[in-house]
């Protein structure tokens, strides 16, 4: 193959190629070099017994990169940050230390367009993520399933998923100190951030009434933002899959970005 055919090659989108936990372990090899001192990528590769020429070596110094555990120079040579020495030389606690895991999940572009994305919704199937990741974030079809795998297996690994909804706030679901204001919600369930009550009848901004389906006989509602702060909502029937709400949310999803133009 000559320059012009190798120039001429499509490429893929950046992407991490192995999970955090991983790029961590990664890292941790090099833990006794002296602080912010380069290392060199043939050194660091023969401590690793690889190649420093294979393409897992690569991935693996470009994920690590992504995370923000490392920094990386002209000279192939990369340097650890502080984010890497705090993982790999904890001194905080658990807590901060998952919250330190989750930035570095956020760290990735194309993985804070994902959160930005689903961010408090139904996480998809990895078919889907795979699919979405050729449409609209430029990773080539023969690495997109692992890309796509990945993402769902850190998310996973840094408690980004909680019952199937991406969710990066570690404390939404702590339970409530007794006596709290959030007894007193349970008692009276609302559903604030749409203005409604559930089960009752309230007004919209143009006077119209809506009345809420109850819970019995509907699943849980499909939140579906489509800008300027707005979302539908949406509710199934009881007995339907989450594969059912899947698609619903994705094809709705894909009216709104090509029809009306909904980012």
């Amino acid at each position: 193959m000559d320059n012009q055919e190798r120039a001429s090659k499509p490429r893929s989108k950046e992407y991490p190629a192995i999970k955090l936990e991983e790029a961590i372990s990664f890292v941790a090899k090099f833990k006794d070099y002296p602080t912010g001192k380069p290392i060199g990528y043939t050194a660091a590769a023969k401590e690793c017994g690889v190649s420093p020429s294979t393409k897992s070596f690569r991935y693996t110094i470009s994920t690590a990169k992504q995370f923000g555990l490392i920094s990386t120079a002209a000279g192939l040579t990369f340097t650890l940050l502080e984010t890497a020495y705090r993982l790999v030389r904890p001194t905080e606690s658990d807590a901060v230390l998952q919250q330190l895991k989750l930035a570095c999940f956020r760290n990735p572009k194309l993985y804070a367009e994902l959160i930005n994305e689903y961010e408090g919704r139904s996480i998809p199937s990895v078919g889907i993520i795979e699919n979405l990741m050729v449409t609209y974030h430029s990773i080539m079809p023969t690495v997109a399933k692992n890309a796509a795998q990945v993402f769902v297996d850190t998310a996973t690994e840094v408690g980004a998923i909680q019952n199937g909804v991406l969710c990066l706030d570690i404390n939404a679901n702590d339970p409530p100190a007794p006596g709290t204001a959030n007894d007193k919600a349970e008692e009276e369930p609302t559903v604030q951030d749409e203005g409604f009550s559930k089960g009752t009848q309230t007004q919209d901004t143009a006077g119209s009434g809506m009345l809420l389906p109850e819970s019995g006989d509907f699943a849980a509602p499909l939140n579906i933002p489509f800008g300027d702060k707005r979302r539908a909502v949406l509710y199934l029937p009881i007995d339907a899959t989450k594969e059912d709400a899947e698609y619903v949310r994705d094809m709705i999803d894909l009216m709104l970005k090509r029809v009306y133009k909904v980012d």
